[in-house]
């Protein structure tokens, strides 16, 4: 499962996590974050899913101990090295034995493996791929791994081997699943509680939010539940009065210390720090802004900003959870995934090294259109 930054894959794979729990079908779950220790890379990933399974699966217990006290190293081996002696080899050995164990038809258990992108560099991303693509093929225990990231490029690139198609199916997050509607639900249930629950509720009119004030929020959030949820945080704040809190959602009144979107703002200086060309993605950026009614295709950027071929392509590469860039044989253009991106790139205080100076912007493009006018054979 797959969607841009803040679509609401965690809240996804903690909701399944949750429910296989009550339904006994989770075997493990393993959440990458770069803001944990020992959760911000692989070391510990084999070694985490196999104590749950232990817990879950006790009859494997036996064969996990076994193996390390063959191997007191076996930890500090490869992930591969791990994964066969610790899951797949006592998984298949506890099945092949079915006839003593009366495990003649286990019940299929889940795996869940959420923010796959958060797992240190690229190449630590594509190991571990390869490492439960390699347990999956092994394995004859039906045992089901669920995945969840953004749309990372060498993650598109690892589902998108044949190796991987084979035994893959993947789903992702778009505007399939309707999922305004799914944020107004949310916004106007929230909105409630607060006026039930909040100090200052029974200050609070009849009818507050409106209708308006609530689709002017499901505009802003683009489809994607981190807007939302981020508003709400702020609003229901115990120490201040929600009315005065959304005003500031909306820019009607100047916040004082604590910002609306500090959280969302987080997210995308993370995903902004890591691109290696930023200076060019800032300038592709600053075009999509300006030219917002009528986006650009990556060839047209290409000849504008006076790029290699392909190189808007590779610029953005790690910008497809808040970026659409379509596919290359599709014509299609390149669009910004939310509206408070740009509301975030346009403010200084919260943007920081990453403001686009709109005014300036456009002198910049003007001079870039005059120089392409002006190359011979135009």
């Amino acid at each position: 499962m797959f969607g841009p930054a803040g679509a609401g894959k965690s809240a996804i794979a903690q909701s399944i996590a949750e429910m296989c729990f009550r339904q006994r079908r989770l075997a493990a779950s393993f959440f990458f974050s770069r803001n944990a220790s020992g959760r911000d890379n692989e070391t510990q990933f084999i070694s985490t899913l196999v104590y749950q399974l232990a817990l879950a699966i006790p009859e494997i217990k036996d064969a996990a101990n076994k193996a390390l006290q063959a191997d007191p190293l076996l930890l500090s081996r490869s992930l591969h090295v791990q994964a066969q002696s610790l899951i797949t080899r006592p998984l298949n050995d506890l099945l092949t034995s079915s006839s003593e164990n009366g495990f003649e038809n286990p019940r299929p258990r889940l795996i869940i493996v959420d923010g796959l992108d958060e797992c240190g560099q690229a190449k630590n991303q594509r190991y571990v791929l390869d490492v439960l693509s390699t347990v999956t093929r092994d394995l004859i225990y039906p045992l089901l791994f669920f995945v969840a990231s953004r749309p990372e490029q060498v993650i598109r690139d690892s589902f998108s081997e044949e190796s991987m198609c084979s035994i893959t199916t993947r789903l992702a997050l778009d505007d399939t699943y309707q999922a305004n509607r799914d944020i107004e639900r949310f916004l106007r249930s929230k909105f409630h509680k607060i006026t039930m629950s909040h100090p200052s509720g029974a200050d609070i009119p009849s009818g507050w939010p409106s209708d308006e004030d609530i689709k002017r929020l499901v505009r802003k959030s683009s489809g994607q539940f981190i807007y939302a949820s981020t508003v709400i945080k702020f609003v229901e704040s115990t120490s201040h009065h929600p009315q005065e809190r959304l005003n500031v959602v909306f820019g009607l009144v100047t916040p004082e210390i604590a910002t609306p979107f500090s959280e969302l703002d987080a997210l995308y200086n993370q995903i902004l720090s890591t691109v290696i060309q930023i200076e060019k993605a800032l300038d592709i950026f600053m075009v999509l802004m300006l030219f917002s009614q009528l986006p650009p295709r990556p060839d047209t950027l290409d000849h504008l900003l006076f790029y290699r071929a392909g190189q808007t392509r590779a610029v953005l590469s790690d910008l497809h959870s808040i970026l659409y860039v379509p596919p290359k044989e599709d014509e299609g253009r390149i669009r910004i995934l939310h509206a408070s991106l740009s509301d975030f790139l346009l403010d200084a205080k919260r943007s920081g090294r990453f403001f686009i100076d709109l005014a300036k912007s456009r002198t910049t493009i003007a001079r870039k259109i005059l120089e392409v006018l002006a190359k011979p054979g135009k």
